[in-house]
């Protein structure tokens, strides 16, 4: 292990974090969004080896009410946006799975269950994810997309906003 990478790594993925908050607080609430600072999330899962692992070390991650959080892991940069079961379309999930292809989607409560993991389902049509949603017991939904940089993650941010405003599934 090499600390000093260690260090480097995580002072640049907070200092984006940081970055891309201040640059959506001044874009955003022309579109209907309120942008909070950036904290520090505990608590929150990583995909690894196939499997969700508990971070017990926190990651840096601000909301954009309503119903999106916008973080940075180890793994990626991530958004994640809550979506009520009767606001989840199939032509939703097709446009979201085209422009979000790193994506899972999963329950509120039952988060480790995962209805769509880009790493396992890739071949899942949105019919079959839309049944999937359908027949659980949830009654919203995390639809969450990963990226490789900062920069990626606010394009497909903007994306998301776009696309979700279409098939309406914000409170705004």
């Amino acid at each position: 292990m090499n600390v000093r990478e260690i260090h480097e790594f995580l002072n640049e993925m907070w200092e984006n974090m940081f970055t891309l908050n201040e640059e959506l607080k001044l874009e955003l609430p022309k579109e209907g969004f309120k942008v909070e600072d950036v904290e520090e999330a505990f608590g929150a899962y990583i995909f690894i080896d196939g499997e969700w692992r508990l971070m017990k070390y926190p990651h840096p991650a601000f909301e954009i009410k309503p119903q999106i959080e916008v973080g940075a892991t180890p793994e990626s940069y991530y958004f994640v946006v809550a979506v009520p079961k009767e606001r989840i379309k199939a032509e939703f999930l097709a446009k979201f799975i085209e422009l979000f292809p790193r994506s899972f989607i999963y329950g509120a409560t039952d988060f480790l269950s995962d209805i769509y993991n880009w790493r396992r389902d890739g071949r899942v049509s949105p019919g079959e994810i839309l049944e999937k949603i359908k027949a659980s017991d949830e009654k919203l939904f995390q639809f969450e997309a990963n990226f490789e940089s900062a920069g990626e993650l606010k394009r497909g941010l903007l994306k998301l906003i776009e696309t979700g405003k279409l098939f309406e599934i914000f409170d705004l």
